[in-house]
């Protein structure tokens, strides 16, 4: 495909900018249809209406160009009610809408499955864990507030809010409802005041990353 020649696009924005857009969505649409094992920039290319000219001059390779169309999605905006409870169930919400309005929920199940069997997968799990971060940041407001022991591990604890909301988001056709979600919180904190000393940041390295 010829490269276009330099000018502007009908909507004000340079010509440039729009086929990067352009690139950084096509990106988006061939992970979540092929994963990244399969795709190709040459795909890409394609479905973007680009040459790979266009695309290597942005990008080196396509993990570099996966990271940056994902770092274009939305961040969960973390709420702050100032209890654990209804922070939790208040960033149900958010997930729950932001699966459904933008290609998240498309890409994290094809990145979740790639991560086990790709030689990227630490760019992949740092990406992963990054989306975790509101969840960290929710258990160390709690912490704070005194309503969960001081010396958790804040890592180990995220991991275990977020999976089964994550889990039953992307992996179920029906994600966990406000009273089955209230109740895994409520058993989860349980636990965690009951046996603390087993979630300690000392513990924090018993259990891998996968």
């Amino acid at each position: 495909m010829a490269e276009d020649t330099p000018s502007r696009a009908t909507t004000g924005r340079p010509r440039s900018q729009v086929r990067r857009l352009a690139v950084l969505g096509a990106t988006l649409d061939e992970l979540a249809d092929n994963g990244i094992r399969s795709m190709t920039i040459e795909s890409i290319a394609d479905r973007a209406g680009v040459s790979k000219v266009t695309v290597y001059r942005w990008w080196t390779d396509k993990i570099a160009l996966t990271l940056d169309a994902l770092n274009q999605l939305p961040e969960l905006t973390v709420p702050d009610t100032g209890a654990l409870e209804s922070d939790l169930r208040s960033l149900r919400v958010a997930l729950i809408k932001l699966i459904d309005t933008t290609r998240l929920g498309d890409v994290l199940p094809a990145l979740i499955a790639e991560r086990r069997r790709s030689e990227h997968h630490d760019a992949i799990s740092n990406y992963i864990e990054q989306r975790s971060t509101p969840f960290r940041i929710i258990v160390q407001r709690a912490i704070g507030r005194g309503e969960l022991p001081e010396h958790l591990s804040v890592d180990l604890v995220a991991h275990l809010f977020s999976s089964p909301l994550s889990g039953s988001i992307l992996l179920r056709d029906a994600p966990l409802d406000d009273q089955q979600w209230v109740a895994i919180i409520r058993v989860l904190v349980a636990g965690l005041h009951a046996s603390p000393d087993h979630i300690t940041e000392e513990h924090r390295h018993d259990y891998p990353r996968r």
